[in-house]
């Protein structure tokens, strides 16, 4: 079975693990009558047992291989997710706490066996899987939830078993590749990229955009604000909106660098959303609700399919990587569901969507202008062309300018770009850099969008950590005069 074969179940199935997730996990649940544990609102309680989970994961994944890891992880998932179904499907009281701490370890251990296996997929792959899979699991947990309660119920039961059948079948069919020719050419320094350290930003801006997302479900929830729809309702047609929006684009863009525009429109459409929240309307809140979710979705998406992408490239630990930032994204949900709480409580002193929208505005400029700026937007744009080229997913005939002539300082220049790990197209542009051309001869030159030009320049100079043209003409005329004093060097060894 191929890897395209497997395509639809793949999707499909980490589809399941979103669809279980709306159903059981997500306040207002669709299919649950529970609406509070332990004092707490029922996804509150949730996240605190998921976060707890995640800890645990990665403390272990620090002593357990990675094959063994995975084992744990599924066997976690399969065995929780089905005591967690059946235990919700009684509906005891009692029970709802035991309840809740089997779903907070499906949660976090489902999530990190699909990640870690998306994380070992080609470029072109990864992105749609997970936009695909967001969209196919919020229609399936409508489509669910539609149906008689009983039925719906049995429907929630059965997920977690489907996701693990189709993971398994996934693992066993397709090919993972795990060899070190990604990133066999990058530093083995435990943080090869200081230059632009961006997976760590990446985190603390989902950290950040999910407590304003959780703050202002939380706070409509708790309170019980005149809104239309609200919770699941909203996030599910937000998720196939913007799921199958981003799956068509990357899909069809045969350029996919314009995509990552639409990480500056993000801080945009979440201030848009919270100074709706002023109007305090049943159709502003509603509207509130569908801006907020589709700007945090948005940026989810963009951000797991990039972290993929540095796991691969860098060949850092999935589990790591990915528990780090499901880490983050389950702290920003519960402080924004206690906060959302919390106002509730200071209702009387002041209204609730005033506290939510003068808390979350300064969170979103602070993560807009300080922790993920144009300078990470541009790092993980590198980072996505450098795995595209060295993968060979540019489909651009190959004209290399350095194998048009068998010259000395051709030989030089390629030895030189050797030297810093150069992936093939970045190989390409170097001579015509070093010859004083512009971003746009370059591009018409090896018919590439000046943008790419643009990316491959920025790489270079990260490589060789410098900032300039100036200081890369220095640094080639220092390596060509050694070269040169070398050869000359064993010239007259030889002759001797």
């Amino acid at each position: 079975m191929t890897s395209q074969n497997l395509f639809p179940l793949r999707m499909l199935g980490f589809g399941f693990y979103w669809a279980w997730l709306f159903l059981t996990c997500v306040s207002p649940s669709l299919i649950l009558e529970q609406e509070s544990v332990i004092g707490l609102p029922f996804e509150s309680t949730e996240l605190i047992f998921r976060l707890i989970f995640i800890a645990i994961i990665l403390l272990a994944s620090k002593k357990l291989s990675n094959d063994l890891s995975r084992k744990i992880l599924f066997v976690i998932s399969l065995a929780c997710g089905l005591l967690s179904s059946a235990l919700a499907i009684t509906g005891i009281t009692q029970l709802a706490i035991i309840t809740v701490i089997l779903l907070g370890a499906t949660d976090a251990c489902m999530f990190m066996l699909w990640m870690c296996f998306f994380g070992n997929n080609r470029i072109g792959e990864v992105a749609i899987y997970l936009a695909s899979s967001y969209a196919l699991g919020a229609a399936v947990s409508l489509l669910i939830s539609a149906l008689n309660p009983p039925i719906a119920l049995v429907c929630a039961f059965l997920l977690p078993v489907l996701s693990c059948v189709t993971y398994t079948l996934s693992y066993k069919h397709c090919k993972i590749d795990e060899s070190e020719e990604i990133h066999e050419h990058i530093s083995k320094e435990p943080y090869p990229f200081k230059l632009f350290p961006f997976i760590g930003r990446i985190c603390w801006a989902l950290c950040l955009y999910a407590l304003v997302f959780g703050m202002t479900t939380s706070t409509i929830v708790s309170n019980g604000l005149d809104s239309f729809l609200v919770g699941p309702f909203v996030e599910t047609p937000c998720c196939i909106v913007v799921g199958l929006s981003l799956a068509l684009a990357f899909r069809c863009l045969k350029d996919i660098q314009p995509i990552y525009r639409v990480y500056k429109f993000v801080p945009l459409f979440l201030s848009l959303g919270l100074a709706s929240l002023l109007f305090k309307d049943a159709l502003s809140t509603t509207i509130a609700c569908f801006l907020v979710m589709a700007a945090y979705l948005t940026f989810e998406i963009l951000a797991l399919n990039d972290l993929c992408n540095e796991v691969k490239l860098r060949g850092l630990s999935a589990i790591k990587i990915f528990g780090r930032a499901r880490a983050m994204i389950t702290l920003g949900m519960l402080v924004g569901w206690l906060l959302g709480s919390l106002s509730q409580l200071l209702s009387e002193a002041i209204s609730p969507l005033l506290f939510t929208a003068a808390i979350c505005m300064p969170l979103v400029i602070i993560a807009s202008t300080l922790v993920f700026t144009e300078k990470e937007i541009f790092a993980v744009r590198a980072a996505t062309d450098e795995r595209k080229n060295i993968e060979g997913a540019d489909e651009i005939p190959s004209s290399s300018v350095l194998h048009e002539a068998d010259s000395l300082q051709d030989r030089i220049i390629e030895s030189f770009g050797a030297e810093w790990s150069l992936s093939n197209r970045e190989m390409e542009v170097l001579p015509l850099l070093l010859s004083g051309k512009t971003a746009t001869y370059i591009s018409e030159k090896l018919f590439i969008a000046r943008g790419t030009t643009k990316t491959h320049i920025y790489n270079i100079y990260r490589k060789m950590g410098i900032h300039s043209k100036m200081e890369m003409f220095d640094m080639f005329e220092e390596y060509r005069a050694k070269t040169l004093s070398n050869s000359e060097s064993k010239d007259a060894e030889s002759r001797k």
